[in-house]
């Protein structure tokens, strides 16, 4: 379950799973109470989709300051829509923040077992997924664009999590945050065929709309992957909040017709 939370001129999403856990902080942003104008009012979180840098870093640090968070403590992946994950130590932390150059290169997710390093991702309409493994004491965020959800990248960090942090795959908690419903999400046949080689389990995700089209269900896809790599039902919180039919509250790539801002996702240990 999620709920909002406001804090300062924010409004911020959180998981109920994640929330019980005292040593993390965590959240999703809306897209109200930046500094951004135009077609990215107003808290647009992305630097490399036209708006003004200089808006663009006063909302994260909004944002990082609504978390508690300061920003010399934040990573970022430059992201390219891959399966790369980065395993993340403290001389990664800044990387990214402020400048889009400084990020981690194509890379879409972010894992690391070290407190005080924050994880942050960016997404408008694709699928955000915050991790966390309370007994080991490891997070990790990934991006899931349909290209990611294909990859499986969230049953990659998984199996990255269980094998090279030693984390219980039963264990590893996750939350799958605001993005595009199956309702909202129509694709052409080319797309649904790569959903179709991917998963066993492709026709629980797709809609038929006509011969040549189809809705697709990318929380689904994602959480019935990670089901695959040993999770736990009871620990994959999925919001249902949709990106695109809410787009007053978020920002949407498809609702805002490809020219919008970004939404964010963030975890750290304490």
């Amino acid at each position: 379950m999620f709920h909002q939370k406001t804090q300062g001129r924010l409004t911020i999403f959180q998981s109920t799973l994640l929330e019980r856990q005292p040593e993390l902080v965590h959240g999703f942003s809306s897209r109200s109470g930046g500094y951004s104008k135009g077609c990215f009012s107003s808290l647009n979180m992305g630097l490399i989709n036209g708006d003004n840098p200089a808006d663009v870093q006063q909302n994260r640090l909004l944002f990082a300051d609504a978390l508690g968070i300061t920003p010399e403590h934040v990573v970022c992946g430059y992201q390219v829509h891959s399966t790369n994950i980065a395993r993340v130590g403290r001389e990664e932390m800044g990387r990214g923040f402020f400048d889009a150059s400084e990020a981690l290169p194509e890379t879409d997710g972010l894992v690391t077992s070290q407190r005080g390093i924050a994880l942050m991702t960016m997404y408008a309409d694709c699928v955000p997924v915050l991790f966390y493994e309370p007994e080991q004491k490891v997070i990790g965020v990934c991006h899931c664009g349909w290209k990611g959800t294909v990859g499986r990248i969230a049953a990659g960090m998984a199996d990255i999590m269980a094998t090279e942090y030693n984390c219980d795959r039963k264990k590893i908690l996750a939350a799958i945050g605001p993005s595009i419903s199956r309702a909202a999400y129509e694709v052409d046949l080319p797309v649904l065929e790569q959903f179709r080689q991917a998963f066993d389990f492709a026709d629980q995700l797709i809609t038929p709309v006509d011969a040549a089209h189809g809705k697709v269900d990318l929380w689904e896809a994602n959480r019935m992957q990670l089901l695959e790599a040993g999770l736990q039902d009871s620990n994959i919180d999925v919001s249902g909040l949709c990106t695109c039919q809410n787009h007053q509250i978020f920002f949407s790539h498809r609702a805002d017709h490809g020219k919008t801002g970004r939404n964010a996702a963030m975890i750290m240990m304490f």
